[in-house]
């Protein structure tokens, strides 16, 4: 165990070790119980979720949406009188947005009184934590909320702002003429329509045999379809053997199974996912099992070894989603408070915010058929909404999944207009246990998209 020379010794009722979705929310609930907390946070408040990740790129998504539906909005009758687009004003504009959030979380954190450190952490053992490197806080429960950083390629290298992270996206300066972007997840799948809307040549390998691979497969192939649709090219079962940074562009090669490909790309995005922030922590010294960095916890969400440490968010194996990580974070204060605990079976919903959208909740086919559960399906297309139509995309569909005795829902998927908004009819729905008999015997607005819900009962 590290010696550590201790100049002072602070007690607190909690410690919370990252200031992302998950701990600035956990750090509000204890602090607004009177609780004394202390957060911890190496950089800024707002984790990836805030600073680096889904709000900054959804604002992105959000503007050129609009120029994607350019064309359909002319033959409407709209004059549009420029096409030019600048990246330094959306820039300016998602800077404020990231600092205006920020500030409304800094705002809670206040009003709970919460006591916030800026520094990194590590373990001195289960009830000590050691920050600036050589001053050490105590708490009779600490709570592991340190969140998630980019995956490394196993073989290509970040380079300068020729290979990137989805982080260094937001400090790009020019849309590239040319992008290939490595992992069709969801990350992958977002950013590929956010540069294919403003006219870069756009290119997807994936290392897997579909698109977004946690999707049911008609919602895979749906969305590749689509993507092609707008001129984006998608390598499926492609892994890069090897490649060559040049003044001007990178050179590369796919391996594709059957054969191999030699391309060249002004820029490359690598997007296959992300591995948890625990390798600095000294785990070792407070006996938190781990594997692979993914701390192991029992149904309340502590450590296995130690009643008093907790972990929550992306450091764990559940979703790394900030809504997941919201909720354990309550869960997690419920269990410190003695109130009711939340339930560790919960669903919740899956979104991703590519062009069209796609979203699912609940069991999908592939889990049912591992399970052996008989089901049926319904799906309606959004080619028969006029909304859909008066918003310029009629793409997509909405299929739901239920049991043909008890008409009960078990899940739906949705890709197309709006479907990150329109699932969360489903999530009411599945926890109510609304049957498919309730659903007909409801009235839903027209023109809208969440009629669809109801047509396709018929």
């Amino acid at each position: 165990m590290q010696e550590v020379h201790i100049w002072h010794m602070n007690m607190y009722d909690a410690i919370i070790i990252g200031a992302g979705p998950a701990g600035y929310e956990i750090a509000s609930i204890l602090g607004n119980a009177n609780q004394n907390v202390c957060l911890i946070e190496k950089q800024t408040v707002g984790g990836t979720c805030l600073n680096e990740g889904c709000v900054p790129a959804k604002n992105y998504l959000e503007t050129s949406s609009y120029i994607k539906k350019q064309e359909y909005f002319e033959s409407c009758g709209v004059n549009f009188n420029s096409t030019s687009f600048d990246i330094n004003s959306l820039q300016n504009k998602t800077n404020k947005l990231i600092t205006d959030l920020r500030g409304g979380i800094l705002a809670k954190l206040k009003k709970a009184n919460v006591k916030i450190i800026y520094s990194n952490a590590k373990f001195l053992d289960s009830t000590s934590v050691i920050i600036n490197d050589n001053e050490t806080i105590q708490a009779k429960n600490i709570i592991i909320a340190s969140g998630s950083s980019h995956r490394n390629h196993p073989l290509l290298s970040l380079h300068s702002d020729k290979i990137i992270s989805s982080k260094e996206v937001f400090t790009l300066k020019e849309i590239p003429k040319s992008l290939l972007i490595i992992g069709g997840g969801a990350i992958g799948c977002e950013f590929a329509s956010f540069y294919n809307a403003l006219g870069c040549d756009v290119q997807i390998a994936e290392f897997s045999s579909s698109l977004v691979p946690i999707e049911d497969d008609d919602i895979s192939k749906t969305l590749k379809r689509e993507l092609e649709k707008k001129g984006i090219k998608v390598y499926l079962n492609a892994n890069v053997t090897q490649y060559e940074v040049n003044d001007n562009d990178v050179s590369l090669t796919l391996d594709l199974g059957v054969k191999s490909i030699n391309l060249t790309y002004e820029k490359i995005l690598v997007s296959i996912g992300r591995i948890p922030n625990t390798k600095s922590l000294d785990l070792q010294n407070a006996n938190i099992k781990n594997d692979n960095g993914f701390i192991e916890v029992n149904d309340n969400l502590q450590t296995l070894n130690n009643d008093n440490i907790y972990a929550i968010g992306d450091i764990l194996k559940s979703p790394a989603l900030a809504h997941v990580a919201y909720y354990e974070a309550k869960k997690v204060a419920a269990h410190i408070l003695g109130n009711t605990s939340l339930s560790s079976h919960y669903i919740f919903p899956s979104v991703t915010f590519c062009t069209p959208q796609i979203a699912s909740i609940g069991q999908g086919e592939k889990k049912l058929k591992e399970k052996n559960i008989e089901y049926k399906v319904k799906k309606l297309f959004f080619k028969a909404n006029a909304k859909a139509k008066i918003k310029g995309d009629d793409s997509g569909f909405i299929k739901v999944i239920y049991d043909d005795i008890s008409k009960e829902i078990l899940g739906a998927s949705i890709i197309g207009n709006d479907a990150t908004e329109l699932i969360h009819q489903f999530l009411i729905i599945i926890n109510s246990k609304v049957t498919l008999n309730d659903l007909e015997k409801m009235i839903f607005a027209h023109p809208t998209l969440s009629e669809s819900i109801l047509d396709l009962l018929h």
